[in-house]
């Protein structure tokens, strides 16, 4: 302030998240010209007015400032399932995070064959809740879990879901051959195929 009329004791800051009616209030030291008020909701705006004090009293309100914390991590996505949809393809279904801290950008699904150390990952829109994985190995067990994400950051993993593409359609056996060992036989051999998919 311009004019203290008496030793500044210090400043009150009032805050309130805009629409609301629930007014709360920090201090701060008469020597102070920052404070970081904490413990605030993610991507949420709120309404700050400030005051100073001395014995004599508190000062009118400043004018109000109008701003938005940032977005924070969400929640991880919610029961979470896999279907073997075809040899090839699984179907992933979810539900959203309770808690998004922000405006929710999509989904990554996380998808490894079961005892690999290789992971693949996809991404799903924000307002997505199923997504199909296909180029799969047919007859394979996958593990899958899903994160959702903000400019925040990534949520943490949802647990795993295991699942289970379905059978193929065997490759054709090789090396096929075919003689006659008697008047009645005929005597056929092959290979079996490199890829039987079930």
């Amino acid at each position: 302030p311009t004019e203290t009329n008496g030793d500044l004791l210090g400043y009150y800051i009032y805050y309130q998240v805009v629409g609301t009616t629930d007014t709360s209030r920090a201090e701060a030291g008469p020597n102070d010209a920052t404070y970081i008020i904490s413990g605030l909701r993610p991507a949420t705006e709120y309404v700050i007015t400030l005051t100073a004090y001395t014995e004599g009293g508190e000062s009118e309100r400043s004018g109000e400032v109008l701003v938005q914390t940032l977005s924070g991590v969400p929640s991880a996505p919610l029961s979470v399932t896999a279907e073997g949809q075809a040899p090839d393809t699984v179907v992933v279904t979810w539900q959203i995070p309770t808690e998004t801290n922000g405006d929710l950008l999509g989904y990554y699904i996380y998808y490894q064959v079961v005892g690999s150390t290789d992971t693949s990952r996809a991404e799903a829109g924000p307002d997505q809740t199923t997504y199909s994985i296909s180029g799969l190995r047919p007859a394979t067990e996958y593990v899958i879990t899903l994160t959702a994400y903000t400019e925040g950051g990534e949520s943490e993993r949802s647990g795993e879901v295991l699942v289970r593409t379905l059978s193929g359609v065997p490759s054709t056996p090789l090396s096929v051959t075919a003689s006659g060992g008697a008047p009645d036989a005929i005597l056929v051999t092959w290979e079996p195929p490199t890829e039987t998919n079930g």
